[in-house]
């Protein structure tokens, strides 16, 4: 007949798991005991087999009862006030110390009944920041009113904005990987491995094919270079994200969040969750549930004087490319 503390012992030294694990469990398990003993008055001779005292009517004592799952779910709400993680290691520690002793020796696992659902107290899902449709108007406008090398930038952040890319995949284009006739272009290395194509706004493949021409550029090429002929990286293109972001007095999100915009647009005019997977490249629809974000402030009807702004300097824009 061994103790609680002494069945800790053979737990540490035979479970197999990562030596931190069991640091970590341990350290969670010698709680559950501290509480066991408060409970129960006796800090060092507890016995999982041995936590209730079963008697009769008149009160005579029968037999002892084992450790079940309404003095775990009484444990819990001990400290359900405590953050997720703490509940979530508590629950993981008890689970595996409580499956060790019962593949051993066949003891009763008293956590398949348990009440307490973990699940209850995940916290809220905190949703990445995204643009409304007349945030991304004022954004352009903004680029547009100030950008000093303003045909790249233009032509990279309405990529980013209407394909959904991941920033790393746009800054290693090349224009050889540009198909200008049908407006896409292949993506060979991806996050997942796998190659994909991707569709442009209508008529972009012809303006790129002119931006290469007005630009000097040859098919191996950068799409994406800077005023020195380097390439952009992904800080460059953030700090010019939230640097047009604050001058069109805009809240600022991260380079990340117009991958999100993209998703939660094409969510917001009824996509198929699935389209907007196969456009984001994900291997999932958990992932891409992930980065539709539900808060999002609908602007369907929404004008501004901006409007014409960028109507008229893409038409300008155009008129020049022919």
């Amino acid at each position: 007949m061994r103790t609680v503390l002494e069945e800790l012992e053979i737990y540490k030294n035979n479970v197999r798991l990562a030596k931190s694990t069991i640091t970590n469990y341990t350290f969670y398990l010698k709680k559950f005991i501290s509480y066991l003993s408060a409970e129960m008055n006796n800090p060092t001779t507890i016995y999982l087999h041995q936590i209730y005292e079963l008697k009769d009517s008149a009160g005579k004592f029968l037999r002892f009862l084992p450790i079940d799952s309404a003095f775990i779910d009484n444990y819990f709400l001990s400290i359900n006030h405590k953050s997720f993680n703490v509940l979530k290691d508590n629950y993981k520690s008890l689970t595996s110390f409580f499956k060790f002793i019962e593949n051993n020796y066949g003891f009763e696992n008293p956590m398949y009944n348990l009440t307490f659902n973990l699940k209850d107290y995940l916290p809220e899902k905190k949703f990445t920041k995204v643009l409304t449709r007349g945030n991304i108007l004022k954004f352009i406008n903004s680029i547009i009113t100030h950008s000093n090398n303003l045909t790249t930038e233009l032509l990279l952040f309405t990529i980013l904005i209407s394909t959904g890319c991941r920033i790393s995949e746009i800054l290693n284009l090349k224009f050889r990987d540009i198909h200008f006739n049908d407006d896409t272009f292949l993506l060979e290395t991806t996050k997942t491995k796998q190659e994909r194509i991707v569709f442009l706004r209508p008529g972009m493949g012809y303006e790129i094919q002119n931006y290469m021409r007005n630009f000097n550029r040859n098919h191996y090429d950068h799409l994406f270079l800077k005023e020195n002929m380097k390439k952009y990286t992904r800080r460059d293109v953030d700090n010019l994200l939230k640097k047009y972001l604050n001058l069109a007095n805009v809240p600022t999100i991260n380079i990340h969040g117009l991958r999100h915009t993209f998703a939660t647009l094409m969510a917001d005019q009824a996509t198929p969750l699935d389209i907007i997977r196969q456009f984001l490249g994900h291997e999932s629809l958990s992932s891409t549930r992930g980065y539709i974000n539900p808060h999002y402030i609908r602007n369907k009807d929404f004008k501004m004087p901006e409007n014409k702004i960028i109507i008229d300097y893409i038409n300008s824009k155009h008129r020049d490319f022919h």
